[in-house]
């Protein structure tokens, strides 16, 4: 039987393509580490350039060793010569269905280029749901698409317009995650807050919840990224819905940029206040809620004074997680066209961003140390485990007899780092 593995970069809705797609091999061949594989699919990522970089050598140095190479992902939209140049295939995000037929003509040394922008629900894909002994959080994705004009971003060119699944099928797919041992459950997509808009002209994302809510076990769901235009419209339903136990007290909604100006450039579709308003709502709500926000520094369009102002809001909000993303340049974009910033003042920007957050982190981190938290654990790694409060924070686990993946214990917070918090299990 010839072997595959699938290597993902990019993000949670990538992540769910390449359990789809192992799902469809695993009953045509068997899975294998690298070394071991006749084939390999790379799943790739065409947010930043260097990445695309480093998948393009990847792939290219796994076909020098005499492995056949499978493209699939963003990057056979927005660059289709390189990548043809760097594999034995390509297959674009909305063609994973026909991934085994790839691989067969691949193996008969025919190439197949196979990048068509097809209307397809992804959750009709029957996905192997077991449960390894490492994790207990299963990505679950909603939708796929957007409704923005980011002049910046490729993921909108490539997944295109918002398509959101079938509601039985995330109801269904999310009972069977529960019963193969799943405690968590990541809900994604490339913008939580517009799910169902395309079917009924208003967010159904309220509904949604409300129906994984119900049902029946001892489970935690994270929520994905929402944009704050889109929130807004649907904020008191969630607020009120996150209040369950079954929820993490826990809020993904980019920034991007603290300046209007920008984010008009951007066209990002909503202001500055917007982001200060939910914010400011979540918190009073949640007193310890964890927010995570996505910050882009280096805009062509983005002077000092408006980089200033990103400062000014991130000192004032103090994020629980920031992902700060240094502008890059991507093909077919309305922003391509525009001088790029260098890249030292790119660099220095970023810098300073990342001192502020790690910065404000250590401060509110340590005011966990000698509590007493409720945490379910999620993960197991080399030193320990990893699992988190009900707020959704990191706690690591370092030394945990008692602790098991999936079962929920109190630990007592002994240290804090600025990125997450160490605790210690109660005998």
């Amino acid at each position: 039987m010839k072997k595959f593995c699938i290597i993902t970069y990019g993000c949670k809705l990538n992540q769910a393509d390449s359990e789809i797609m192992e799902s469809l091999l695993s009953r045509r061949f068997k899975k294998a580490f690298a070394k071991e594989a006749d084939f390999i699919i790379i799943n790739t990522c065409g947010v930043v350039e260097k990445t695309e970089r480093k998948i393009l050598k990847t792939a290219k140095e796994f076909k020098k060793a005499g492995k056949k190479v499978i493209l699939a992902g963003c990057l056979p939209f927005l660059n289709i010569s390189g990548c043809d140049e760097a594999a034995d295939a390509l297959v674009g995000i909305k063609n994973i269905g026909s991934i085994v037929k790839v691989a067969e003509s691949v193996l008969r040394d025919k190439k197949i280029k196979l990048v068509k922008d097809l209307d397809i629900d992804k959750s009709c894909f029957k996905k192997d749901c077991e449960r390894d002994e490492k994790s207990t959080s299963a990505i679950v994705a909603i939708a796929e698409g957007c409704l923005g004009a980011c002049t910046y971003c490729s993921a909108r060119l490539t997944r295109k317009k918002l398509k959101s699944y079938n509601e039985e099928n995330i109801i269904f797919e999310i009972k069977e995650r529960l019963e193969k041992g799943f405690n968590e459950i990541q809900l994604t997509s490339q913008d939580l807050a517009i799910f169902g808009i395309d079917r009924a002209k208003r967010s159904q994302l309220p509904n949604l919840l409300k129906k994984i809510d119900k049902l029946p076990g001892n489970f935690k769901i994270k929520l994905g990224m929402m944009n704050p235009g889109h929130t807004k419209l649907i904020f008191k339903d969630l607020l009120k819905i996150i209040e369950s136990k079954k929820f993490y007290k826990f809020l993904h909604i980019p920034l991007q940029s603290g300046s209007d100006a920008v984010l008009k450039e951007m066209k990002r579709g909503y202001r500055v206040e917007d982001f200060l308003d939910l914010a400011r709502d979540f918190r009073k709500k949640f007193k310890n809620g964890v927010l995570a926000t996505d910050i882009i520094v280096g805009h062509p369009k983005e002077t000092e004074k408006d980089f200033e102002q990103t400062v000014k809001i991130l000192k004032k909000v103090k994020p629980d997680i920031v992902h700060i993303f240094k502008f890059s340049a991507r093909p077919n974009t309305d922003d391509h066209r525009l001088k790029d910033m260098p890249d030292r003042i790119k660099k220095e920007r970023s810098r300073i961003l990342t001192k502020i957050f790690k910065e404000n982190n250590e401060i509110k981190n340590k005011k966990f140390i000698g509590k007493d938290e409720i945490v379910l654990v999620v993960e197991k790694n080399k030193d320990g485990f990893l699992a988190r409060t009900n707020d959704g924070r990191a706690v690591a686990l370092k030394s945990a007899p008692t602790a098991r993946i999936g079962i929920s214990i109190t630990v007592k917070i002994t240290a804090s780092k600025w990125n997450y918090l160490v605790g210690k299990p109660y005998k």
